[in-house]
């Protein structure tokens, strides 16, 4: 099936699919930034580890976020119409694991963070942005959070923390 401007195609498998384990061997050759996405609970911040965000446009200033559609930091973006995306830096590479594999109410213990324009920000990150959602796409097992960036910043001195090839590392420059 060929999509046309405005058309979704639901990729349907079959014989004209790589194998899922063939795309995600692939896929570790996307060098990528390291991102925790944000938001508010209520009150208290949560968050969780993403490769799969980007920019979409500067006109807006627009961004867009993969989450895993079962996500408890998805359910706190949805109620709070807000959220953030901090750009871990290398010397903090341990928050990566810290934002995948703790409890979710344990993810900020401890952790330096902002809160400007309505959702938390890393302190120390490389960069970060706040965005207002805008629009949520359902795609398979995933929600594409889409949003206009309210806020941003960026710490020039920051050296970034790398997904490349199942590991993370720095750039070498």
């Amino acid at each position: 099936m060929t999509a046309t401007t405005g058309e979704a195609v639901t990729p349907a498998g079959g014989p004209d699919t790589v194998p899922p384990e063939l795309f995600r061997d692939v896929m570790t050759r996307f060098a990528r930034s390291v991102t925790v996405v944000t938001a508010f609970d209520g009150e208290h911040p949560v968050g969780c580890t993403a490769t799969a965000v980007l920019s979409l446009t500067d006109r807006p200033p627009t961004l867009l976020a993969s989450l895993d559609s079962g996500s408890g930091t998805l359910r706190h973006i949805r109620a709070a119409g807000r959220f953030g995306v901090s750009v871990l830096p290398y010397r903090l590479h341990a928050l990566a694991a810290r934002f995948a594999e703790l409890p979710a109410a344990r993810r900020f213990d401890g952790i330096d963070h902002v809160s400007p324009h309505g959702a938390p920000l890393l302190g120390g990150a490389v960069a970060g942005v706040v965005c207002r959602v805008t629009r949520y796409v359902p795609l398979a097992d995933h929600t594409l959070v889409i949003g206009h960036v309210v806020h941003a910043e960026t710490d020039e001195d920051a050296e970034p923390l790398i997904h490349f090839a199942r590991r993370q590392t720095r750039p070498e420059v």
